[in-house]
């Protein structure tokens, strides 16, 4: 399945169909990844009720853009590098369990987190667009996935990691963009015909982390295309590596 490598990277509907592909081919694998983090994180959450089942206050409503920009950067980031390594094995024609790849991405979240300080100050920034309806999560995939991708794919770490992911986007930043930008629409899409599923379930913890499972389990759709992207430009460009 070594065809990652030979094309316009720029081809979306190219990258769409193959990225299903290798999303389809993989599916227990990623879902064993996925659920592994999804479930008890959202169980955890689930605790706390604003998270969940208030949100009418603003008190509730500011904790709820907090956690939801702390879960967005730090497990989805998680996720994001164990799919990384799942897609990039089967790329290359190799395959990995979901453990094995979640093992990967925890070995690797030392490295992601590194830049303690920086990475609070997007969470801060997160925050902020999150004021607007999916700004701050449009803006996360599309710059922020890449450095992700890198910590796990590239054994990089800190500032390295950054100039790793900025360099891949300075090839083409606006082709780069909006391509992750199409990415995330699949998730926002999916999220939005989602919603009134909601309405005809009790607003309970049980119902809410069944259906944060089931669109993190979507999620890493979007997160296999934008791996296959990634691994193009590296190949494409010839960046250099950390």
């Amino acid at each position: 399945m070594d065809d990652t490598h030979t094309h316009d990277p720029y081809d979306l509907s190219r990258i769409i169909s193959q990225g299903w592909r290798l999303y389809r081919f993989n599916f227990l694998a990623i879902a064993s990844a996925v659920l592994l983090v999804s479930v008890p994180v959202n169980a955890a959450l689930s605790v706390i009720p604003p998270y969940f089942i208030s949100g009418q206050g603003a008190y509730d409503a500011w904790i709820i853009r907090l956690l939801s920009a702390a879960k967005l950067l730090v497990f989805n980031g998680l996720i994001a590098m164990a799919v990384a390594r799942i897609i990039d094995a089967s790329s290359k024609g190799a395959t990995i369990t979901g453990s094995a790849a979640l093992r990967h991405a925890l070995s690797r979240m030392g490295a992601a987190l590194s830049l303690g300080p920086i990475l609070a100050l997007f969470a801060i920034g997160l925050l902020l667009l999150m004021l607007v309806p999916r700004l701050g999560e449009a803006v996360y995939y599309a710059i922020f996935i890449f450095y992700f991708f890198a910590v796990s794919l590239r054994n990089c770490s800190g500032m390295a990691a950054i100039d790793y992911s900025r360099a891949l986007f300075k090839q083409q930043f606006g082709q780069v963009f909006w391509c992750q930008f199409v990415f995330f629409l699949f998730s926002a899409v999916f999220t939005a015909g989602m919603l009134p599923i909601l309405l005809v379930f009790p607003r309970i913890p049980a119902v809410a982390i069944a259906f944060n499972a089931i669109l993190d389990l979507f999620l890493a759709y979007p997160f296999t295309m934008s791996t296959l992207f990634f691994l193009e430009l590296d190949a494409n460009d010839g960046v250099d590596r950390c």
